[in-house]
């Protein structure tokens, strides 16, 4: 484990940990490229919208430890920083994020960005009710 990852004791904890959602936007944005590269066949550089992250957020149990009022960024930053918790802390990997990621997304080159954003929503979310129980109780 790295040295500066807290021992957080909550899922609530992780959610507000600003220096881990920092890690965590470009793991998710990186982590989200190689995905999309390796479905679509060729290379893309992708970053992930703060609405897209959130709303994948927003239909998982975990939402509930979080303000209902939150926006899409610090949403997208609760995202961000349970998946860099949980790399840092060596309960996932790139590798499997990537490809949880490959496995769920439906995307076609003929996509519009609006149908991109909806596949992409729905494998977040399935990549985090995935890593759930990887998570801190309560």
């Amino acid at each position: 484990m790295w040295k500066f990852v807290k021992k957080h004791q909550s899922i609530a904890d992780i959610m507000r940990d600003k220096g881990l959602a920092k890690v965590g936007d470009g793991l998710v944005n990186l982590c989200y490229s190689l995905a999309k590269s390796e479905v679509l066949g060729e290379a893309t550089g992708e970053k992930v919208r703060d609405s897209v992250l959130a709303r994948a957020l927003r239909a998982t149990a975990i939402y509930s430890h979080i303000s209902r009022r939150t926006d899409s960024g610090a949403a997208a930053d609760a995202f961000d920083a349970i998946v860099a918790y949980l790399w840092l802390t060596e309960r996932t990997t790139t590798e499997d994020l990537v490809s949880s990621l490959v496995e769920r997304l439906d995307l076609h080159p003929e996509m519009n960005r609006k149908q991109e954003g909806e596949a992409a929503v729905e494998a977040f979310q399935k990549v985090l009710e995935g890593l759930i129980d990887l998570l801190p109780d309560s």
